[in-house]
C-alpha cells in the first residue's frame, strides 16, 4: 500500500497515542491494550458487523522496509494456522501511514493472568493440554511461538483457552530474523535461557515457557522474579529450579524437566510433554522412560566398603554408560533426577588399629558374630527411583494422515457437536482431515452423516413454517457441503427433492388465498434454500398475477388491504367525491342542502351550500359544504346502485389513504393550484404510495369516528384554508356533524370480497 505521508517513528508513535488509526474496512472504536511492540484497538469489521481486535505494530519495532516485508510474510504464514486452540488472524495490512497491523477475533473474557487456578489442578491440566495441543500443531509446521505467557492465553465465549500473539513467532525453516540480530524477543519472566542469550531456538524454548506457566498456575507466582531484566535472565540460566509446595510435589518432576537449563534435557516435543501431563492427571507423577532396577541391582553387588573410591567410580562409570546408551526404549531421552548425595564412606588407614593385622586383598570378611563393626554401608542413591512403562491405546492409526482428525470428528458427532462450539465440532475436524487426506473414504462417509443430520431438520422447519430456523440450519451446512464437494451426494440432492413439493404446496396455498405476502415469503425462502424458480413452476410465475395493495379494481376503487382468513379486504375511492357526483345524488334523492359555514369565520351573513360554496368550482372539484350526515346518505345511495357496501371510513381505515410517508401542504407550496379562496380539481397534486390523491391540501375529509355523543364527527387531512404551518396530512379535528364546511368534503371506502379479486 502506498503511504499517504512520510512520518518518523517518533511522529507515528505520537499519532497512535493521540488518534485512532484509520484501517480500511474497519471502524476503530478505542484502544484496549498497549505493549512494547504494538498497540491494540477494539474495532468493528464493517462488512460483517463483528467486533475484532486490531493490533498495530509500533513504529520503532520494524523500522525498515525489509523487516516489514519479513513481518508481513511471517504473519501471513501464521494466519494459515487453523487450530481450535489458536487465535487466528483475519487480515494483515498497512495503514496509509505505513504502520503494519493485523486483525484478530475480539475475545472479551480476559487472559490467563487474570484467573486464579492455584486451587484447581484439573483446570490447570485443561489449560496446559490446550496450549500443548496448539504448540504441537504449530511446531509441526515449523512455527515457534517464542512468547508463551499468561497474557497471551485468551478465553473465548465458551471459556476455552486459546493461544494468541504469534506476531513475533519465527519459522524454523527461515534463518532470517525479524528483529535486530542478537536481540532476544519474548517476555523475560518466561524466557528460556538460550532465548535470552539470543541463540537460535526451536520448539523446546516454547516448552520451557509452558513449564514456567505451569509453575505460575500452581503457585500463583513466577518461579524467578527480579526487577532487572539481566538479573532475571541470569536466574533462568543459572539458578536452581524452585521447589513446589508439599501439596503440589507430584508436579515437581514435570516442572524440572520442562524447565531444564539445556534444551537437550527437556521434553523432546509437545506431544511427549502432553504424555507426562496426562500421567499427572491420572494420579501418577511423570516417570523415566526406562527401568533402573537392573542398575540398582548391579550397583548393590559392586558397592562394597572394601572397594573404596575405586568401587564408587566404577558405579558412576556404569551409570554413565547406561544413561548414554541409545536404543528403542530410551531414544536418547535425557532427564534429571534430584537425590541427596551419598554419605561419605570411611576408608580405614594403615595405623588405625595397631593390634589387628590389616586384611589382605584376598581375605574374606570375618563372620558377623566375631567381626568388629566396620563403616556403615553407603545409602543407595537409587533407592527411590522406579520406572514404569505406560501404554496408551489410540482410537486411530497415527501413521495415517488425517486419522486423528477423523477420530475427533466421530467423537464430536457422538456428542452432537456438529458445527458448534467453535474449535470443537465435527465440521472443523473434517475440514482439517480433508486438507491432510482429501481422498480418504471415511471422510466422505462422515461428511454425509453430518449433512444427513441437518437435512431432515431443514425439511421439518419448512413444513412447520419455521422459516428462520430452516435458513439457520441451511446456512450452517451449505458452506460445508460446498467445501467438502458433496453437492452431488445422495443425502444433499435428497434435500432439494424434499423441498420442492413443500415449497410448491406453500406457493399454491398462497395463490388460492390470494395472499401475496405469503407467496413472497415462500419465494424468498426458496431462494435462500437454493431451490431454483424453474423447479416451482407454474406456481412461481402465476404468483405475479396476484392482487396487491394499490391495484385499481373494476369500479376505479384502489385496493388497500387484501382479504385474509375469511375477513374481507378494503378499497377506497382514489379521490374525494366530486361536485358532479354529488349533484347526481342530490337530484336523484331530492336531498335538501345542509347549512354551510366558513370554519374560520363561523358567523357570516352570506348563505352557502354545496352548489354555491362562496367560490367558483367545476364539476371535477371535490364537493364541499356537505355535512357528515350528507356523506353517509350518499354512501347508502351509492351502495344500492353499485352493489357494494360503501361507507364513510373510520380513522383507522382512512390512515392508509392519507399515508404519504411525508408532510407538507400541497396547496401552500404550489403543488396544487388551490389559490387563496377555493379548491382545486379532485385528484390533483401528489399521490400516496398506493396511488390515492387529495389528502395534502385540497379539502379535509369526514370520518366516521365521533366525539361528544356523536354530535360531532372527526375530519382528517389538510384543506385549502389550513395555514402553511399546518402540514400533517394525518391530523384530525372534530366538527358539528349536521353542518357543512367550505373546506371539508369526503371520500368513501368499501369491503372487498375474495371472490371479487378471483374474477379479475
Amino acid at each position: 500500500m502506498q503511504q499517504e505521508e512520510e512520518l518518523s517513528p517518533e511522529e507515528l508513535t505520537a499519532l497512535l497515542s493521540s488518534y485512532m488509526p484509520e484501517i480500511p474496512g474497519y471502524r476503530v472504536l478505542r484502544r484496549i491494550g498497549k505493549g512494547g511492540m504494538s498497540q491494540v484497538y477494539l474495532g468493528v469489521q464493517e462488512s460483517l458487523d463483528r467486533q475484532v481486535a486490531i493490533k498495530v505494530m509500533s513504529p520503532s519495532a520494524l523500522t525498515d522496509e525489509i523487516s516489514k516485508q519479513r513481518f508481513e510474510q511471517e504473519a501471513r504464514t501464521i494466519a494459515k494456522l487453523e487450530h481450535p486452540c489458536i487465535v487466528g488472524i483475519h487480515e494483515v495490512g498497512r495503514t496509509r501511514q505505513g504502520l503494519l497491523y493485523y486483525v484478530l477475533p475480539y475475545l472479551a473474557k480476559g487472559h490467563l493472568g487474570q484467573r486464579d487456578f492455584t486451587h484447581d489442578e484439573d483446570r490447570v491440566v485443561e489449560v496446559l493440554r490446550s496450549l500443548l495441543s496448539a504448540l504441537e500443531y504449530a511446531h509441526a509446521r515449523g512455527i515457534v511461538h517464542r512468547d508463551v505467557k499468561a497474557e497471551n492465553v485468551l478465553f473465548d465465549n465458551a471459556d476455552r483457552p486459546l493461544l494468541t500473539d504469534f506476531g513475533i513467532a519465527l519459522s524454523k525453516r527461515d534463518s532470517t530474523r525479524i528483529t535486530t540480530a542478537g536481540l532476544a524477543v519474548g517476555s523475560g519472566g518466561y524466557m528460556a535461557p538460550e532465548q535470552a542469550r539470543g541463540e537460535v531456538v526451536d520448539g523446546r524454548a516454547d516448552l520451557y515457557s509452558v513449564g514456567v506457566l505451569a509453575f505460575e498456575l500452581l503457585t500463583g507466582h513466577l518461579p524467578y522474579q527480579a526487577a532487572d531484566p539481566l538479573a532475571l535472565a541470569l536466574m533462568h540460566a543459572q539458578d536452581p529450579i524452585p521447589r513446589l509446595p508439599a501439596e503440589k510435589r507430584h508436579w515437581q518432576p514435570f516442572i524440572d524437566r520442562a524447565m531444564a537449563k539445556s534444551p537437550d534435557n527437556r521434553y523432546r516435543n509437545a506431544q511427549q510433554m502432553l504424555g507426562a501431563l496426562n500421567q499427572i492427571a491420572g494420579g501418577r507423577p511423570p516417570e523415566p522412560a526406562f527401568d533402573l532396577s537392573r542398575l540398582k541391582a548391579f550397583g548393590r553387588t559392586w558397592w562394597k566398603p572394601a572397594a573404596g573410591v575405586a568401587g564408587a567410580l566404577l558405579v558412576v562409570a556404569l551409570a554413565a554408560a547406561w544413561w548414554g546408551r541409545e536404543g528403542p526404549e530410551t531414544e536418547n531421552d535425557f532427564f534429571t533426577v534430584e537425590a541427596a548425595p551419598p554419605e561419605p564412606v570411611a576408608v580405614p588407614g594403615p595405623a588405625a588399629e595397631p593390634a589387628a593385622a590389616e586384611p589382605g586383598p584376598d581375605d574374606l570378611p570375618a563372620p558377623a558374630a566375631t567381626a568388629s563393626p566396620g563403616p556403615a554401608p553407603a545409602p543407595d542413591p537409587y533407592a527411590n527411583v522406579s520406572a514404569e512403562l505406560t501404554v496408551t491405546s489410540l482410537d486411530y492409526d497415527p501413521t495415517r494422515p488425517g486419522a486423528r482428525e477423523l477420530a475427533a470428528a466421530r467423537r464430536q458427532m457422538e456428542r452432537q457437536r456438529l458445527s458448534l462450539p467453535p474449535g470443537d465440532n465435527a465440521m472443523e475436524s473434517l475440514r482439517r482431515a480433508r486438507e491432510l487426506a482429501p481422498n480418504e473414504p471415511a471422510l466422505f462417509r462422515l461428511s454425509d452423516q453430518v449433512i444427513g443430520f441437518y437435512v431432515p431438520r431443514i425439511l421439518d422447519a419448512v413444513r412447520a413454517g419455521r422459516d428462520q430456523e430452516a435458513r439457520d440450519n441451511y446456512g450452517r451446512v451449505a458452506p460445508f457441503v460446498a467445501e467438502m464437494q458433496r453437492g452431488e451426494a445422495r443425502v444433499w440432492t435428497g434435500l432439494r427433492e424434499g423441498l420442492v413439493p413443500l415449497l410448491a404446496s406453500r406457493l399454491q396455498a398462497g395463490l388460492d388465498a390470494l395472499d401475496a405476502e405469503a407467496v413472497a415469503r415462500t419465494k424468498a425462502l426458496a431462494t435462500d434454500l437454493g431451490v431454483p424458480s424453474e423447479a416451482l413452476e407454474p406456481a412461481w410465475s402465476r404468483a405475479i398475477e396476484l392482487p396487491k395493495a394499490g391495484d385499481v379494481l373494476a369500479d376505479g376503487a384502489v385496493l388497500l388491504v387484501l382479504p385474509r382468513d375469511g375477513r374481507p379486504g378494503l378499497a377506497a375511492m382514489r379521490h374525494e367525491v366530486t361536485r358532479a357526483d354529488y349533484a347526481a345524488f342530490a337530484s336523484s334523492t331530492r336531498r335538501e342542502a345542509a347549512r354551510c359555514r366558513n370554519r374560520l369565520a363561523p358567523i357570516s351573513l352570506k348563505r352557502r351550500r354545496w352548489d354555491d360554496p362562496g367560490f367558483a368550482q367545476g364539476g371535477n372539484h371535490p364537493v364541499v359544504c356537505v355535512s357528515f350526515d350528507d356523506a353517509r346518505a350518499y354512501a347508502q345511495w351509492l351502495g344500492q346502485r353499485s352493489g357494494h357496501n360503501w361507507r364513510v371510513p373510520t380513522r383507522a381505515e382512512w390512515r392508509p389513504v392519507a399515508d404519504h410517508r411525508g408532510s407538507g401542504n400541497a396547496c401552500r407550496d404550489g403543488r396544487i393550484a388551490c389559490g387563496s379562496d377555493g379548491t382545486a380539481a379532485a385528484g390533483a397534486g401528489p399521490t400516496s404510495p398506493l396511488g390515492l390523491a387529495g389528502t395534502r391540501g385540497n379539502v379535509r375529509e369526514w370520518l366516521a369516528d365521533c366525539e361528544r355523543g356523536c354530535a360531532r364527527r372527526l375530519a382528517g387531512g389538510l384543506g385549502w384554508r389550513d395555514p402553511p404551518d399546518r402540514a400533517n396530512p394525518l391530523q384530525t379535528n372534530d366538527f358539528d356533524a349536521d353542518v357543512g364546511f367550505d373546506d371539508i368534503g369526503f371520500r368513501l371506502v368499501r369491503d372487498v370480497a375474495q371472490a371479487e379479486l378471483e374474477r379479475r
